[in-house]
C-alpha cells in the first residue's frame, strides 16, 4: 500500500500515515490538535493480468505511523456492543407504614380480647377449686374449715333475724375403735364421757372480748366461745380430769383423744377440799405457787401434731364453779393469754368429772389428797428391791 505523506496546518509537522486513513480525522502527534488526512486520489483503471496474490482483509485495523493516539483509533474503529446481564438483585419494594401500624393494631387487639376471656376463664376455674376444697375440708372431720362452718352454723341459728339452719352434719360417719376411747364418766349416759355436757345446751352464743384487764373483764350470758391462736374456738366439750394430783378443767374442740383446739386449767385444791362452789380470779400482775397453770393446745394442720404453750403468768382469768350436780359442774369462765394472737375464752360450761371409779358416790367424793413424803437419808420398803434389780441405789 502507498503512504500519505502530508504537514499538520497547525504546526507544520510532517505526518505519514497509511492510505487507509485518507479522509479521517487524527490528532496531531506534536500539537494534539485534530486534522484530516487528505484522500488519495483514484488511479486510472488499466487492464491488467488478474493477480495471484489475494488482497488483504477489509477489517484489518490501520496503521498509524507517528503520534498515533488510541483514542484515534478506538473512535475510527467500530466498537462492538457486548451485552452485560446485571445481576444485582432487584430494589426491595418499600412497605407502607400503615400496613406496619395496622398489623400491629391487630396483635393488640388479638392480645387484649384473649387476656380478657382467659382472665375470666382461669378466675371460674379457681373458683370452682376453691369451692371443691372448701367443700371437701367442711365434710372432713376435725378439719378448721369445718368447725368454723360449725361456729357459723351455731351463730346464724342464734341469730332472729335468720330462719333456722340445719347444722346436722352430712360428713361420712367415723369408725369406732377401741383406740383412745374415753374414761368413763361417772353419771354420763354415753361410756365414751362428755356427751352429755355442752350438747344439750341451748343458750345464745356471744362472743368473747379479749383483754388483759381483769376489772374489764365480762363473763358473756351464753355458751363458751372464743379464739385460739388466731382461729375461732368453740368448745364442744368441757371435762375435769384428776392428773397429777390436780384437778384439769379441760375446754376442748374436737375429739378428745386429738383435739384441734383445747384450753387447760390446771387447779390445785387443799387437802380436804372438794371440788366445787370455788371462785378464782387472776390478774395479769399476779404470780407464785398461787396461779394456776394455763395450756392452750392448737393444730395448725390436722394431720400432724398439736403445739403447746404454757402460762403461769401474765394472763388475765376469772372462774367460777357450781356445785357438782349428777356428774356435772356446771361454771363460768373468763381467759385471756397475753400473746400475739390474743387467744381468748369466755362464757358458760357444764363440766363432767372423768375418774376410773364409776360410781356415782366415788365421784361425788373426789379430793385432793396429800402425798407422804419420806426424809432425806431414811430407807424406803422399795429400795432393797430396787438396789437388788438394778445394782444401784436409788436417790432420795
Amino acid at each position: 500500500m502507498a503512504d500519505i505523506k502530508f504537514a499538520c496546518p497547525h504546526c507544520s509537522q510532517h505526518i505519514t500515515c497509511d492510505e487507509l486513513w485518507g479522509g479521517h480525522q487524527l490528532e496531531c502527534p506534536n500539537c494534539k490538535n485534530p486534522l484530516s488526512v487528505p484522500a488519495v486520489a483514484a488511479a486510472p483503471a488499466t487492464p491488467s493480468a488478474p493477480s495471484l496474490v489475494p488482497k488483504p482483509p477489509a477489517a484489518v485495523e490501520p496503521r498509524l505511523s507517528i503520534g498515533a493516539s488510541q483514542q484515534s483509533v478506538a473512535a475510527a474503529s467500530p466498537q462492538k456492543v457486548i451485552p452485560i446481564r446485571n445481576l444485582a438483585p432487584a430494589a426491595a419494594k418499600k412497605r407502607s407504614p400503615l400496613v406496619t401500624y395496622g398489623v400491629g393494631a391487630l396483635v393488640l387487639v388479638g392480645l387484649a380480647v384473649g387476656g380478657y376471656y382467659g382472665y375470666g376463664w382461669m378466675s371460674a376455674m379457681q373458683g370452682k377449686v376453691n369451692e371443691a376444697s372448701k367443700e371437701a375440708a367442711k365434710n372432713a372431720d376435725g378439719g378448721q374449715v369445718a368447725h368454723i362452718a360449725k361456729l357459723n352454723a351455731v351463730l346464724d341459728a342464734t341469730d332472729p333475724n335468720k330462719a333456722p339452719v340445719d347444722t346436722r352434719s352430712t360428713g361420712p360417719r367415723q369408725r369406732r375403735s377401741g383406740v383412745g376411747q374415753e374414761i368413763p364418766v361417772a353419771g354420763a349416759p354415753d361410756a365414751g364421757g362428755g356427751a352429755a355436757t355442752n350438747s344439750a345446751d341451748a343458750q345464745p352464743l356471744i362472743p368473747a372480748v379479749w383483754t388483759l384487764d381483769i376489772a374489764k373483764a365480762r363473763i358473756p350470758s351464753g355458751k363458751a366461745n372464743g379464739a385460739i391462736s388466731g382461729t375461732n374456738f368453740l368448745p364442744e366439750i368441757a371435762r375435769i380430769d384428776p392428773i397429777r394430783g390436780a384437778q384439769v378443767l379441760r375446754l376442748l374442740q374436737g375429739p378428745p383423744a386429738s383435739p384441734d383446739r383445747e384450753m387447760l386449767v390446771y387447779l390445785h385444791l387443799k387437802p380436804g377440799e372438794t371440788l366445787g362452789g370455788q371462785t378464782v380470779s387472776i390478774s395479769q400482775e399476779m404470780a407464785g405457787q398461787g396461779v394456776p397453770q394455763v395450756t392452750k393446745r392448737w393444730k395448725n394442720n390436722p394431720k400432724f401434731a398439736p403445739q403447746y404453750k404454757n402460762f403461769s403468768s401474765g394472763y388475765a382469768m376469772r372462774l367460777e364453779l357450781g356445785q357438782l350436780s349428777d356428774g356435772a359442774l356446771p361454771g363460768k369462765i373468763f381467759l385471756a393469754l397475753p400473746d400475739a394472737d390474743q387467744s381468748v375464752v369466755a362464757g358458760n360450761f357444764k363440766a363432767t368429772l372423768t375418774t376410773n371409779v364409776v360410781s356415782e358416790t366415788a365421784v361425788q367424793a373426789v379430793q385432793v389428797q396429800s402425798v407422804p413424803m419420806t426424809a432425806p437419808g431414811v430407807p424406803r420398803n422399795s429400795d432393797a428391791a430396787w438396789q437388788s434389780r438394778y445394782g444401784t441405789r436409788r436417790s432420795q
